[in-house]
């Protein structure tokens, strides 16, 4: 309902609300009074042109929290077109961009977790159904997958491999990504131990 207001030209009725998203108007105007109270949609009497008592109308205000993600995925694609693509060094250039991303994510918790669990509960909070056993993350869900072009998905899959790299390197783990084998469903990443080089004298 509140992306309805915020994607309309001009104020909405009730009924307008209500055969929109095929609801009773009475459920519809519940809605909307609840809108209203927390601050999200404003009341107002609309404006007639005939006798009889004018309908109150709806609007979305300034403080009511974006429910679509268009124009996030549309500059998603518009940076990666822009100045990723072009690059001659377009997938480094991508993993390192996700490694800044993950550490900087690691860095803002006072003790972030080492684990592949904590990993998990980041990625989760970002869109991903994200799953962890053995050593291994697999994911169910990626919020890109179906909101990306095909030919820019594996620039973000290495965005994301370098989110995972650079927070375990950001919390303290010895792991790093062994693999991520993108499936047409689930993708799951794979990790191995980090050995330091062995320093010579």
């Amino acid at each position: 309902m509140l992306a309805f207001l915020q994607a309309a030209t001009e104020p909405r009725s009730v009924i307008d609300v209500a055969e929109e998203l095929g609801l009773h108007k009475n459920s519809a105007r519940f809605h909307l009074d609840a809108l209203v109270e927390s601050g999200f949609a404003r009341r107002e009497v609309g404006a007639t042109g005939s006798q009889g008592r004018p309908p109150l109308v709806f609007t979305a205000t300034s403080e009511a929290p974006t429910i679509g993600n268009l124009h996030l995925t549309e500059l998603v694609q518009v940076l990666i077109s822009s100045f990723v693509e072009p690059a001659r060094d377009a997938f480094p250039l991508s993993e390192q961009a996700g490694r800044s991303w993950g550490s900087a994510v690691a860095s803002q918790e006072e003790e972030p977790d080492p684990d592949l669990g904590g990993l998990a509960v980041h990625l989760g909070e970002r869109g991903f159904g994200t799953t962890h056993e053995d050593g291994e993350l697999s994911f169910t869900r990626c919020p890109f997958r179906t909101m990306v072009t095909p030919e820019q998905l594996p620039l973000v899959c290495a965005m994301h491999k370098g989110f995972l790299d650079g927070y375990l390197a950001q919390s303290g783990s010895d792991l790093v990504t062994d693999d991520l084998e993108v499936g047409p469903v689930v993708c799951r990443a794979t990790f191995t131990e980090h050995v330091p080089a062995a320093r010579t004298a």
